[in-house]
C-alpha cells in the first residue's frame, strides 16, 4: 500500500509529491483539524452512550411470565 492509501480511504487529505513544500504549514493545519472533528465525532458518541444506559427496573427474574415491559429482559432461572 502506497504512503496516503489508508488516509485517503479514511477521508483524510492527502498531499501530492509535487505540491508547493512551502505549502507545508497549511497540510499541518487541515490536518489538525480533521483530527479535532475526530475528537468531537467521539466525544459526542461517548456523551451518547454514557446517556444511554439500560434501566435496571427493566430486568426481571422470575419463574413466572412477568408484564410485559418495552424494553426489557426477563431471566427465567430453571
Amino acid at each position: 500500500m502506497a504512503v496516503g492509501d489508508k488516509a485517503a480511504a479514511k477521508g483524510l487529505a492527502v498531499y501530492a509529491s509535487t505540491q508547493d513544500k512551502r505549502l507545508g504549514y497549511n497540510n499541518d493545519n487541515q490536518r489538525g483539524d480533521e483530527l479535532a472533528d475526530e475528537i468531537d465525532a467521539r466525544a459526542a458518541a461517548d456523551t451518547a452512550l454514557s446517556t444511554s444506559k439500560f434501566d435496571a427496573a427493566k430486568i426481571k427474574i422470575q419463574t413466572s411470565t412477568p408484564t410485559v415491559v418495552t424494553g426489557g429482559i426477563w431471566f427465567k432461572p430453571v
